[in-house]
């Protein structure tokens, strides 16, 4: 019925059905606003190649044609790292040429110009995100990434010493194409950058806080696979902490590139794992904040990102939420679609009287959101985390007291 993102095959499996949601980050401005569509999140598993996927997802025009969603939103601090490996590593001079396939609203390949990177080129498929990259004065083309397109990016460009993708390849469908674009785009020997979520913390840690928009679930051994189809080898790669884990990656064009399937039968019983104590997880969740709701408590979620929405939406626990709070001015004063929670300011903390925060940020924010509440923490609220790998969860990941 389904066939594989990455490999074509047949042969998947099904791992959970978290049931049909609307796009989270399409947030509603008051309450007589319409419910949005809804799509299935279907989680399943490549008994071929091992890639975790979701299937039969909201099509890619929902989601992009304005992506609301943006980098300069985020607090990313791997990226001066990351641009100090590419001048320390690689053959690169400041001025050969560079593409970034999703690149966004251009901060990346900002802070490449900053660093003395001249000669850079954006591919984006969103139009608001597309239009502030071109603000920025970074070269932007507002085009989907596909073979096509990759061959109009040749005949007006060439081909690139360096390709970079930074938290995007986990949102194509079409990863075959995608491997045949790199392929394509790179000169030989050329190098590529890759950055994308690490799947392999989410097995480790019961982490359920899937995002509708990432189709793709890469391991480190996934990932290399799928580099392995667009004739590249990695030569460098880490493991580090943002939005859970993430994969950072080094890889160079090469003319015979070595592929092995030998990882996906672990891999395998690590996703059937995952799913089996999806229910039980699920279940404990629920009855966690139905007894802190029958003890009269007022509970928040800290923090309106897809993630944590996606979270609330897949373990049914709007009901026991009061409001979510958030310091982005973009997303006050809206609600949170699926739920209908409200989302306020923090300063709802103090003023609605609220008991429990649950951090719905991610872990490298929590120090900064608690040291900017210990005046609520001292009158007796208290915060816990509900997504992994952060060291305050909740009694349901086994790890805390409350």
């Amino acid at each position: 019925m389904y066939k594989c993102n990455l490999c074509g095959s047949d042969d998947l499996i099904p791992l959970i059905d978290f049931g049909n949601h609307p796009v989270v980050k399409h947030y509603l401005n008051n309450l007589s606003t319409p419910s949005p569509k809804s799509y299935p999140v279907k989680l399943y598993f490549c008994e071929d190649c091992g890639l975790t996927q979701l299937v039969d997802s909201c099509p890619p025009e929902v989601i992009y044609d304005n992506y609301v969603t943006l980098s300069a939103w985020k607090f990313q601090p791997q990226v001066q790292h990351e641009i100090d490996v590419v001048k320390s590593m690689l053959d690169i001079s400041l001025n050969q040429k560079i593409i970034e396939i999703g690149s966004n609203d251009g901060e990346f390949l900002l802070q490449m110009s900053e660093n003395g990177f001249t000669n850079t080129l954006g591919i984006e498929p969103a139009k608001d995100a597309y239009d502030l990259s071109v603000a920025k004065g970074i070269k932007t083309l507002n085009v989907y990434l596909n073979p096509q397109s990759s061959c109009d990016i040749i005949n007006q460009y060439g081909q690139f010493d360096l390709l970079i993708s930074r938290q995007n390849l986990e949102h194509m469908s079409d990863l075959s194409g995608v491997a045949n674009s790199i392929q394509a785009l790179v000169k030989t020997a050329g190098y590529v950058l890759i950055e994308v979520p690490n799947f392999a913390c989410n097995l480790r840690c019961k982490d359920y806080a899937l995002w509708e928009e990432h189709v793709n679930y890469f391991t480190i051994d996934t990932l290399r696979y799928f580099l392995g189809q667009a004739g590249v080898e990695i030569i460098h790669e880490e493991i580090f902490q943002f939005s859970g884990e993430g994969i950072f990656v080094i890889g160079r064009k090469v003319t015979d590139a070595s592929q092995t399937l030998s990882y996906v039968p672990a891999l395998r019983d690590q996703n059937v794992k995952y799913a089996t104590e999806w229910p039980q997880f699920q279940s404990a969740f629920r009855e966690f904040l139905l007894s802190y709701k029958r003890a009269g408590k007022k509970i928040a979620v800290y923090g309106a990102g897809a993630r944590v929405f996606c979270l609330i939406n897949f373990t049914g626990i709007a009901e026991f939420i009061d409001v979510i709070v958030d310091d982005q001015l973009e997303k006050q004063d809206k609600f949170m679609p699926g739920g209908k929670i409200p989302i306020k300011p923090s300063s709802a903390l103090y003023l609605e009287d609220i008991d429990l925060c649950l951090l719905g940020v991610n872990t490298e924010n929590e120090e900064k959101v608690i040291g900017k509440h210990t005046k609520w923490v001292d009158k007796g609220g208290a915060f816990w985390s509900v997504l992994p790998p952060s060291d305050r969860l909740l009694k349901i990941w086994g790890n805390s007291e409350v």
